[in-house]
């Protein structure tokens, strides 16, 4: 029997974009961009009285316009390579999580309306340095990027019952990285791709001052992938992708991961996992294909996030096949 809605969400979005690109000179180029989003967000939660069954009913109702854009430049070193720099900005609003309803712990809507139509967009900022390399005649692409990504005003969960106090603009995190990666073909009918990425997350603000200085929670520092395509006959292809995540420690999202002040270390620990992917297609013509994927082919048992320090997690796919059928008309 289905049962009453949770919550009712509604929103209406108009959004508009410009963007350039400029070339200074043969070698240094710019390029820059704006985006408006403007939005109308309504929500209506629906709670119900264990004791007394008394439903209450809580109308959500705001409106905001979010700016947003990105600014970089890029000069050629050399044929082959070139150097850029990038910033960029985004923003996510107040209840964005629509399928979570007054569950604010996780994203939803809690508290008083009045409260809720006063608070902040969370807003990132991305910074980007990096470097790009096609060598060996345009056959292998080489990428090199270090970067920051810093969200600010980050909705956290204020008070033991926060479904009454809600969530105020609190938190901060931060991550830095280097990402480097290789794409391209071996032989005519062998290529590869393959990328590493090493971070470093911490939280800088937040309402509890104990999570301050913390690593994120549900975050991999380090993670890997590799995928190799053979082409059997101009028909038929073949290949395989391995990917790995790094060790992460449970928690509330956008939040610190749970600590033990009296053990000193971090309360609950996923482990890293590798898993193994095969894909083959079958061309029969131009228009229809038939593409086969085996994942996990290993059958590894792994997990990709745990909450409420340990209380439940969300378990990666067991060994499965997916049979398609493409046909373009």
């Amino acid at each position: 029997t289905r049962g009453d809605y949770d919550s009712d969400f509604s929103i209406s979005t108009i959004s508009l974009s410009a963007m350039d690109t400029i070339d200074f000179t043969d070698r240094f180029t710019g390029f820059f961009g704006v985006r408006m989003d403007s939005f109308d967000y309504t929500n209506t939660l629906r709670s119900t009285d264990n004791t007394t069954g008394e439903v209450t009913l809580t109308d959500y109702d705001y409106d905001d316009i979010l700016w947003n854009g990105h600014l970089g430049v890029v000069y050629q070193i050399a044929d082959e390579g070139n150097v850029y720099a990038n910033y960029s900005t985004s923003s996510n609003i107040n209840g964005g999580e629509s399928d979570l309803g007054g569950n604010c712990g996780y994203g939803g809507l809690c508290g008083d309306a009045d409260q809720v139509t006063q608070s902040e967009p969370e807003t990132s900022q991305n910074i980007e340095l990096g470097t790009k390399w096609d060598l060996f005649d345009d056959k292998l692409l080489a990428t090199l990027a270090v970067f920051q990504m810093t969200k600010s005003d980050v909705m956290e969960s204020v008070g033991d019952d926060y479904e009454s106090l809600g969530t105020l603009n609190t938190g901060k995190n931060r991550v830095r990285g280097v990402e480097f990666s290789l794409a391209g073909n071996i032989t005519e009918s062998l290529s590869a791709v393959a990328g590493v990425a090493i971070m470093d997350s911490e939280v800088l603000e937040s309402n509890d001052e104990d999570s301050v200085g913390k690593v994120l929670s549900n975050f991999a520092d380090n993670s890997a992938y590799a995928q190799l395509r053979y082409k059997v006959t101009p028909s038929v292809v073949v290949g395989g992708t391995v990917t790995y995540s790094g060790g992460m420690y449970v928690g509330q999202p956008d939040s610190a991961a749970g600590f033990n002040a009296d053990t000193g270390a971090y309360s609950y620990e996923i482990p890293d996992y590798t898993v193994l992917d095969l894909f083959s297609t079958y061309e029969f013509s131009k228009q229809l294909s038939v593409r086969l994927n085996v994942g996990n082919v290993t059958d590894e048992d792994y997990y990709l996030a745990g909450y409420r320090s340990g209380a439940f997690a969300y378990k990666g796919d067991a060994l499965n096949a997916r049979l398609s059928v493409n046909y373009e008309f």
